[in-house]
């Protein structure tokens, strides 16, 4: 009986881009950067802060359905899930961080900025 017999053929016009890849990332820094920089600098955090901002505002809807769903539980005389209350509270707080407003929940600021340790 003959065996089965496997025959691989290896390319050698196959190259491997990573070398072009890490050459034209150093000859962008190299080259444009140092003009680009300010600019890029500033349309990043605006990326960014829109990003936190979209965060920010999911967490700040889904938190306050949570504790409204908490509260509505207990004028019911629902058992009420101090689990889901807590998680509510937890993502107005995000939110508020994220966002950088203030929240009040029965009398209680979430997310309001305090001043630095200096100032007067």
């Amino acid at each position: 009986m003959k065996k089965n017999e496997k025959y691989y053929r290896i390319s050698t016009s196959s190259r491997s881009r990573i070398p072009y890849v890490l050459f034209g990332i150093v000859a962008f820094l190299l080259v444009g950067f140092p003009f680009f920089a300010v600019n890029m600098r500033f349309q990043l955090g605006a990326i960014f802060l829109k990003i936190f901002d979209t965060i920010g505002t999911y967490s700040m809807i889904i938190g306050g359905a949570l504790v409204t769903i908490s509260v509505l539980s207990l004028l019911t005389r629902s058992p009420i899930n101090l689990r889901t209350f807590m998680i509510g509270i937890a993502l107005l707080w995000v939110g508020s961080w994220c966002t950088g407003t203030a929240i009040d929940i029965f009398g209680i600021p979430v997310g309001q900025q305090q001043p630095p340790p200096g100032y007067h």
